[in-house]
């Protein structure tokens, strides 16, 4: 149903339970003899002339843009606007039924009847714009903050996007590298990494397509990329999965666990003459995912670890979970550095 249609309903409802107050109150305080043919068609015709009037006035209101104006230019309008709106439709009545069609049986015109008649009409119409403008500055309220919401929607989407764009040439960048150092002294090995790089690249078409993917996925396209960093580093490198059966659906964002994996090589592992080991682990505890990585060496103050794509996931967390995720970088233990991420599942 549209809103012109419920405007009209509420319209006709509403004066004539008006109208009906008004036939009730002459049985009331007249008597059953008090009401005539005449009063009946004299109370048609003001129910009619509410209705015609009152949406008049309406009119007015959205043409003069006054739902734009704030309220200390609001109210003194709508007083004065009801007043006039009061006195035309009494104006209007008063014609009706002393000129254009005279009513027989209802008592004459007089100065202090029409003002009687002009204040009580008056001040139903200040009711009835008060609900008016309650209803449309609710509707206004209502609207701004799904355009708000909208906007923002807009623009998380922008953002996370420009962070994706960002992560795909950073990983290029490193995995192309990789491959330069190869090409010419073990074409064979070289060879496996460009089999290796294509599935990542698969993969990372994928991504841009995607907000989240099952962590078995995500689980996949590491072991592609670790067995592309083992044919650089060769014995210097070594690793283990712990991956707990039951997180292997769970939907976590593309990228999260191969940019650990990539962190902890890059600012970790290669800075060792003798390499070290990756400890990749996923378990569920209450309503998160634990996703930890975890690699061989020592996170000190001075070291600048987070690169940009570390930087990048951290951000685009943010995005997807709000203040319900963590990140968390460490050093574990003596000889080991821990880089945690916490994720809501529900």
């Amino acid at each position: 149903m549209s809103k012109r249609v419920i405007y009209w309903i509420c319209q006709v409802l509403g004066w004539g339970l008006y109208t009906l107050f008004l036939i009730g109150m002459m049985a009331l305080f007249g008597g059953e003899g008090y009401i005539t043919s005449s009063s009946l068609i004299l109370q048609g015709i003001i129910y009619v002339s509410l209705i015609l009037f009152s949406h008049l006035f309406k009119l007015h209101i959205q043409r003069s843009n006054w739902l734009e104006l704030k309220l200390g230019k609001l109210i003194p309008r709508a007083l004065v606007g009801t007043l006039v709106t009061a006195i035309v439709t009494q104006v209007f009545i008063h014609l009706i039924i002393y000129l254009i069609f005279p009513l027989s049986g209802i008592s004459g015109f007089s100065w202090s009847g029409f003002i009687g008649y002009v204040f009580n009409i008056y001040i139903v119409l200040i009711l009835w714009a008060s609900i008016y403008f309650i209803i449309k500055f609710m509707e206004k309220n209502r609207k701004s903050e799904l355009e708000k919401l909208a906007l923002k929607s807009a623009l998380q989407e922008a953002e996370l996007m420009i962070l994706k764009n960002q992560v795909n040439p950073h990983f290029l960048f490193n995995a192309l590298n990789n491959i330069r150092s190869l090409i010419l002294i073990e074409p064979e090995k070289a060879r496996k990494m460009v089999t290796h790089i294509s599935d990542l690249l698969r993969y990372s078409i994928q991504f841009n397509a995607s907000e989240k993917v099952a962590l078995k996925e995500e689980i996949e396209i590491v072991k592609d990329y670790l067995q592309l960093e083992s044919i650089q580093f060769q014995e210097r490198l070594s690793y283990t999965f712990n991956i707990s059966p039951e997180t292997l659906k769970v939907q976590i964002p593309p990228m999260a666990i191969q940019l650990l994996v990539e962190n902890a090589i890059k600012h970790g592992l290669s800075t060792q003459k003798d390499g070290g080991q990756i400890l990749v682990s996923t378990s569920l505890i209450e309503n998160y995912l634990l996703i930890e990585v975890k690699n061989s060496g020592q996170l000190r103050s001075s070291q600048k670890r987070e690169g940009i794509g570390l930087k990048n996931l951290v951000e685009r967390m943010k995005i997807l979970f709000g203040t319900f995720a963590e990140f968390k970088l460490e050093n574990s233990s003596n000889q080991m550095v821990s880089a945690t991420l916490k994720i809501p599942t529900s």
